[in-house]
């Protein structure tokens, strides 16, 4: 039987329908649990909220599930470092999911191991960033039965109707956007799911799934109005490729739901904040007229004009990311970037003049990188300070450059890189981790981390804290701090 489109569309029907969290029946018998791993990364001072906000997706999922009816719990461990605290979490649960962010490999290989220890027969699907990237890698170096590749939840919808053998469900190998093992241990592929174009179907946020949350206000909360992004940077991965967007009416009508929660302040997750302008100005003028709240968001260089930002910056707007990665035109041709350090410069002085934070986010150890380039990447930082995140190159499963540095033998061993990638903290000892793969011939890994370390120290005198909207400089710098097993 073949897939047909009138089943999409039913699923989709239903979706829509689902009632706001607050109204949300769960009378079935078939319950789950979702489980929300840890990340090791370091973040700068005044965000480490960021670790423990509820996340945008594990927030629309549990809306989703529980609106159709099922009963539901949300494992949040993000503080919890060490996969064995997994032990009995899921207990009375009939089916678990786990997101997988692209450093999530080592804890949730180890989380689905005790899951399925626990009960062999209990499904386990994974979903997420990673999942999409490298689903079949995933079932192979995992116990996990089902890989979700894509947005989440038509697949979901209909993966729950199969386990529970409901009237809309359908035979595994129907269902797009899926990777299985079947009974006999061999791993299916079924087609992939098209993207969501109306994302005005999805369900609200359910912030009342976060245990850490019973009964308080929200202080900080993750939106965003689209998904997708119009770029193609060879480091970035697009778990959406095509850009999309929520209406405003409807981007209005969550703000005005999640407003009880009492949150003082918003991260818009939307990879470019301002692709379209006219519709930036709809939102500023059609929804913040009604509430106070500080909010951060990234964007693009060659994206931003001055009524713009003034608009935002009446609204609220904290401070603005930029992904400039490098000075070096060489380095941006190969990142496919379209932009250049005089479009960096503009954009800088442009938030100078009118009074907004900007955040500038690059990347070192680029194949084109040397000695001259990491000269001009420190000189760019030291003469405008705006620089907020350094990192070393990372070759993310999905991107152009990880096909890119398979093929050409940078990576020797796939889940090496990804074990490496699950201990990478965004800090300057990153590169003493091993399977660091270091993907410049032209420097010696002193001679980066002498470059990451110059650069960071801009970052650790100048903590952005939204709580205080000046550019403040420390007198001395604060080290970040590693992230280790139970601390926050």
């Amino acid at each position: 039987m073949m897939i047909t489109e009138q089943n999409s569309e039913q699923t989709l029907r239903r979706i829509a329908a689902i009632p706001q969290p607050h109204e949300a029946e769960q009378n079935l018998p078939l319950s789950v649990a979702l489980l929300v791993p840890p990340s090791v990364f370091v973040v700068p001072r005044g965000w480490e909220w960021t670790h423990t906000a509820p996340f945008e997706g594990p927030s629309i999922l549990a809306a989703l599930i529980k609106g159709l009816g099922y009963p539901f719990r949300l494992l949040d461990q993000r503080e919890q470092f060490d996969p064995e605290d997994v032990r009995g979490l899921a207990d009375g649960f009939d089916i678990v999911g786990i997101s997988v962010w692209g450093d999530s490999f080592n804890y949730v290989r180890r989380a689905v191991e005790i899951l399925k220890e626990e009960n062999p027969s209990r499904p386990v699907i994974l979903g997420g960033p990673l999942a999409t990237a490298i689903p079949q890698l995933l079932l192979e170096t995992t116990r996990a039965d089902i890989v979700v590749a894509g947005e989440g939840e038509v697949t979901l919808t209909e993966l729950l109707d199969y386990f529970s053998g409901n009237e809309w469900a359908k035979s595994l190998w129907q269902i797009p956007g899926v990777i299985w093992r079947d009974s006999e241990g061999q791993i299916r592929i079924n087609p992939p799911r098209q993207q969501l174009a109306d994302l005005d179907v999805l369900p609200f946020q359910d912030f009342s799934v976060w245990e850490r949350f019973d009964g308080k206000e929200i202080p900080e909360i993750y939106l965003s109005y689209s998904r997708g992004c119009a770029c193609n940077c060879t480091f970035c991965f697009r778990a959406f490729p095509s850009l999309n967007y929520k209406s405003v009416k409807r981007v209005k009508r969550e703000i005005d739901y999640y407003s009880a929660r009492g949150f003082r302040m918003a991260w818009w997750n939307d990879l470019t904040f301002v692709t379209d302008r006219t519709y930036v100005k709809s939102l500023m003028n059609t929804i913040f007229a009604d509430h106070k709240f500080r909010w951060t968001a990234f964007s693009r260089v060659t994206g931003m004009d001055e009524e713009t930002l003034l608009l935002m910056k009446e609204n609220g707007l904290d401070i603005v990311l930029y992904g400039m990665e490098s000075v070096s035109p060489a380095v941006l041709e190969n990142y496919h970037k379209g932009i250049s350090r005089n479009a960096m410069i503009d954009t800088i002085q442009l938030h100078r003049k009118c009074g907004v934070k900007i955040g500038g986010l690059f990347i070192v150890g680029s194949p084109e990188d040397n000695q001259q380039s990491m000269d001009e990447l420190r000189a760019f930082c030291n003469e405008f300070k705006e620089v907020t995140r350094v990192k070393y190159l990372s070759a993310l499963p999905g991107t152009e450059f990880y096909r890119q540095a398979l093929r050409d033998g940078l990576i020797r061993d796939e889940v090496a890189h990804l074990e490496w990638l699950s201990r990478e903290q965004s800090i300057e000892e990153d590169i003493e981790q091993p399977g660091f793969v270091k993907f410049t011939g032209h420097l010696t890994t002193e001679e980066l981390r002498a470059v990451y370390r110059d650069i960071n120290y801009r970052i650790e005198v100048r903590p952005y804290d939204y709580t205080n909207g000046g550019n403040v400089y420390l007198k001395e710098a604060e080290k970040f701090i590693t992230r280790k097993p139970g601390e926050n």
